[in-house]
């Protein structure tokens, strides 16, 4: 069994974190999802978008003993999230999330661990969207205790706001 790091991204790492995200872009022109493959998602979300998610402290990335096997943005605020509900609950809100191509259980395991950062930070909320047309990831959300609670557009993207509640708020 590998050993896992959950950790901040480090600068030598950016270009690793975005060839694994375009990976997975490739992989959903293969087997059929059309979410981040038809959006440009590169051009929207270019390596400089991941280096200065990293400055900021917000690019993390999961390692075992072969490398990257997980990445993703957790962010303080989201825009795609009304301000009121914002305010209302300390959160991370996750973005890009992205798994190795063939590493089984990754994207568990870093949510997993990702979840329990935030309780270290202070957080009683772990926030995310999918795409309201993706199946196989609302049941995959679903099954890690994540509850829709709204919807979001963001130009050509329909998604559906989830949560999960970490601790319960003051």
């Amino acid at each position: 069994m590998s050993h896992y790091v959950f950790r901040p991204a480090e600068e030598h790492e950016v270009s690793a974190v975005f060839d694994l995200i375009m990976a997975r872009v490739h992989w959903m022109d293969e087997v059929g999802i059309r979410q981040w493959n038809v959006t440009d998602y590169a051009g929207c979300y270019p390596p400089a978008h991941y280096e200065a998610a990293r400055q900021r402290g917000d690019l993390f990335v999961l390692t075992d003993d072969d490398g990257i096997v997980a990445c993703a943005v957790l962010r303080r605020d989201d825009e795609r999230w009304p301000d009121a509900m914002q305010a209302a609950e300390p959160a991370f809100y996750l973005h890009h999330l992205a798994t190795r191509v063939g590493a089984k259980g990754a994207g568990r395991i870093f949510l997993q661990m990702a979840e329990e950062y935030a309780v270290r930070q202070g957080k009683t909320r772990f926030r995310l969207d999918s795409a309201d047309d993706n199946t196989f990831l609302e049941d995959y959300y679903t099954a890690q205790g994540y509850i829709p609670v709204g919807n979001c557009v963001d130009g050509l993207y329909s998604g559906i706001l989830r949560e999960k509640v970490l601790i319960q708020g003051e």
